[in-house]
């Protein structure tokens, strides 16, 4: 078994790379979910193909933090790994491998108790210290999943991983046809938690920065030389130079965060940056019929981000500031069926990916 995931690894390396990401990243992906086969060779040509996607890093070295596209992260995957990893802060779990059938995934129970999704401890790559995944458009995104074996996370269930329960899919009102007032029915009466809640220290707390994360210049953790190429402001985590209006993808990098390096931003279950970091997509079901199972999808909506100032919004209706508790249901920007969402992609997205409990 090892010799045959050694020729596949081999023959992997061999293939071209167009995309942003590379080859040394396909084979530490690879190997850290345990991949073979079509599964290995089709998620390394999506990492090495995809126009655009990167974790802005460039290299595998861990001691190195500042990487192109402008983007000078908060701390090194190498401080990471000793922070909590090597002190066994996160470990992972044979049991919950077992249930899932995939390294670092849980399952997140129903109302019932009873378990029928698995969900990524960490932003994709879904590997603990790693930098996440951005400039990944919601069929891509998908696409990934599928050819890990999983799939997209609807919206209920990434929700349910946060606050600690998966809720009925009652919860999502179709009873209710205009979208907008769908929402905010739904958000008038949603449960307001934050998933750090569920540790008593932090059991009042709903302000995620600092214990997240959330690029804050307060923040003792973050290397000096990165905070001097952070914009400081109202839309936390911005470069100096950021210049989306010309080239988001050359000027305003991903100052994103190690997966786990704030280990008490975590869902009772183990989930992890669940607030802060890079926002995800999930799939927003409209109707029954178009729930992420298997191939189909419904339409995108995006969870959990640093970045969730939307200031300028105020002018056109909108709120302040995006609320980021776990059950909010967040304004339909840049909707669209998940199917078709191949050119929409930023800085500050990225994704992780579910599975059906077999």
């Amino acid at each position: 078994m090892i010799r045959l995931r050694t020729i596949i690894l081999v023959a992997i390396l061999a293939i071209s790379a167009n995309g942003a990401e590379s080859k040394a990243f396909a084979k530490k992906v690879i190997e850290a979910h345990k991949l073979s086969g079509e599964s290995a060779k089709r998620v390394a040509r999506l990492l090495t193909k995809s126009y655009g996607i990167t974790r802005n890093i460039g290299t595998e070295n861990p001691d190195t933090y500042h990487g192109p596209n402008n983007s000078y992260h908060p701390v090194t995957r190498a401080k990471c790994r000793e922070k909590i990893l090597d002190s066994h802060i996160i470990e992972q779990s044979a049991k919950n491998e077992k249930i899932c059938q995939a390294p670092w995934m849980v399952p997140v129970p129903n109302a019932d108790g009873e378990a029928t999704v698995c969900i990524d401890q960490f932003e994709f790559p879904d590997i603990p210290c790693e930098y996440p995944v951005v400039w990944t458009a919601s069929k891509t995104a998908h696409q990934i999943c599928q050819a890990m074996g999983k799939r997209l996370c609807n919206a209920h269930e990434w929700e349910g991983a946060c606050a600690g329960e998966v809720k009925s899919t009652d919860w999502y009102r179709f009873d209710i046809s205009n979208e907008n007032t769908r929402r905010a029915t739904i958000n008038q009466s949603r449960e307001k938690v934050w998933a750090f809640q569920d540790n008593p220290k932090y059991k009042s707390r709903t302000d995620s920065k600092v214990i997240c994360g959330v690029y804050n210049a307060s923040d003792k953790d973050i290397i000096p030389d990165a905070r001097a190429h952070i914009k400081s402001g109202s839309i936390a985590g911005l470069s100096k130079g950021c210049a989306p209006n010309k080239s988001a993808y050359k000027t305003c990098g991903t100052n994103t965060w190690p997966a786990g390096y704030k280990y008490e931003c975590k869902s009772r279950q183990g989930v992890y940056d669940m607030h802060g970091n890079v926002a995800e997509v999930v799939n927003l079901p409209t109707n029954r019929h178009n729930f992420a199972k298997g191939s189909k999808t419904g339409y995108t909506e995006r969870k959990g981000s640093f970045f969730v100032d939307r200031s300028g919004l105020k002018k056109r209706g909108g709120v302040a500031r995006y609320p980021d508790d776990c059950r909010v249901r967040q304004p339909y920007e840049h909707k669209k069926l998940i199917r078709n969402d191949h050119a929409h992609s930023f800085y500050q997205e990225g994704f992780r990916c579910c599975k059906d409990i077999p």
